[in-house]
Order: C-alpha cells, then sequence, then structure tokens
C-alpha cells in the first residue's frame, strides 16, 4: 500500500488531504506536534517516515503575520527534506502560493518565506513538486485582506482567481501518488474576480446583507492581476457559485 506522511496535517487544508487520501485506500502518517513529531527541531521525523513513499508539506511553523518567518520556515523545510532523503521517500509535494515568485509580492515577508522554501526544495535530490496555488474560496472572509464590522464589511480590492481548498487537496493527494509530474506547477480557478466580489457573494449565500465595501490593496501587486493564473496555470473547478452551493 502507498503510504503518505503529511506534514501540517492537522491544518485547515492538511485535515482535507488526509480525508482524500483516505478516500483513496491510502495509508498516511500525520507529521504535527499532536502527533509527537516537531517539525522545527526535527523531532520524530525519522521513525515517522519509515515506508513512507511520498510526502505532502502543506506546513505552516510560522503564522502570515509572522515579523520574520523566513528562518523558521526554512528550518522546518530543511528538517523534513533530510530525514525525507535519509528515509528513502521518493516523492515530495510542496503546497506554495501562487506570486510569491512576483518580486513586488515578495515585501510581504512571508510571500518571501515561501519563495525561499520554493528554492531549497527545488535543489533537492528528491523528486519535487511544488504547487503553487491562488487564493481559495474560503479567502473571501479572510482577516488577513478582509475585516469585518457590526454594519458593513471592508475587503483590500485584490485582484484573483480563486478555488477551492479541497480541489487543491484532491490534487496534492493525486501528485503525491506519482500523477502531475514533477517540477512545478500553478493551480488557479475559473473565474477571475476582485475580492470584494468573492466576500460579497459569500456574505449574501450565509443571509448576511452587510454591504462590502472595497480598499486600495496593502500592496500594487495584490490587485494588478500578477495573481491571476499564468498561461500554463491547471485550472480545476468547481465554479463559485457551485461552491457556495455546496
Amino acid at each position: 500500500m502507498t503510504r503518505i506522511a503529511v506534514a501540517g496535517a492537522s491544518g485547515a487544508i492538511g485535515t482535507l488531504v488526509l480525508r482524500d487520501a483516505a478516500q483513496a485506500g491510502l495509508d498516511t502518517v500525520s507529521l504535527d506536534r499532536a502527533h509527537g513529531i516537531d517539525l522545527l527541531t526535527g523531532e520524530g521525523l525519522a521513525a515517522a517516515l519509515e515506508g513512507v513513499t511520498a510526502v505532502i508539506d502543506v506546513s505552516q511553523v510560522a503564522p502570515p503575520d509572522h515579523e520574520n518567518p523566513t528562518g523558521p520556515i526554512l528550518r522546518a523545510a530543511g528538517h523534513l527534506l533530510e530525514a525525507a532523503q535519509a528515509a528513502g521517500v521518493r516523492r515530495l509535494v510542496m503546497l506554495s502560493i501562487n506570486g510569491v515568485q512576483d518580486e513586488g509580492l515578495q515585501q510581504f515577508p512571508f510571500y518571501a518565506a515561501r519563495a525561499a522554501q520554493e528554492e531549497l526544495v527545488g535543489r533537492s535530490s528528491v523528486e519535487h513538486l511544488i504547487v503553487r496555488s491562488a487564493q481559495w474560496f474560503e479567502f473571501g472572509m479572510n482577516p488577513a485582506a478582509v475585516t469585518e464590522e457590526q454594519d458593513r464589511v471592508r475587503a483590500q480590492d485584490w485582484a484573483i482567481q480563486p478555488l477551492a481548498a479541497a480541489s487543491v487537496a484532491s490534487f496534492l493527494v493525486e501528485a503525491a501518488q506519482g500523477q502531475h509530474g514533477a517540477g512545478m506547477v500553478t493551480l488557479a480557478g475559473p473565474d477571475r474576480m476582485r475580492l470584494s466580489e468573492l466576500t460579497e457573494r459569500t456574505l449574501r449565500a450565509r443571509g448576511d446583507r452587510r454591504p462590502v465595501h472595497a480598499e486600495d490593496p496593502v500592496l500594487p501587486g495584490l490587485g494588478d492581476g500578477t495573481l491571476h493564473a499564468p498561461s500554463d496555470a491547471r485550472i480545476l473547478g468547481p465554479g463559485l457559485a457551485q461552491w457556495l452551493e455546496g
């Protein structure tokens, strides 16, 4: 049986990955503190990766608002890569973010940290696929760019091409089984939209009638189309309307 280890298994996307892997009949190993694994120190990794075929890294050892996330993110990624190579893991799938490759957006420390992690993984001798994901539909209410008030909601005017987190999770599980090749791939949804539209449609689907006001994004690249899917991106459904109905 294929055995897949999931770094960050207890997070929002990690739980979806575990669900899809179980539905595919795969044996899974959770690499997180709840299971005695510390990516920042490497504690427990060697034993956990015994017999593992592939690793899916959706870990977030530093939050997006961390002042200097590069250090912990690279430390954790280095421990994971070293342990994977020592254990004979054949494949690593890393989840990243579309836009981290843009120098302007690297003014965000978290984007710069993910870009540095991509470079580290790219130099690894372990076969790897780096998956840059567009924002998820769930981002429509993310406090990183959306502020809820009693009588209104404010959303930064990002230009995005969002997709369902569940679709990303399914793709990651497929990739861990050897599908989708190696190297780099970008995932995005079928429709371009402004974040304020995503926020408003999410609210209306919940029966929330608060008006949504668009505000200037904190960086120009967030609103000028830099986050749209490149021409070679993989476009994954469902669209927003179908996702909201579900």
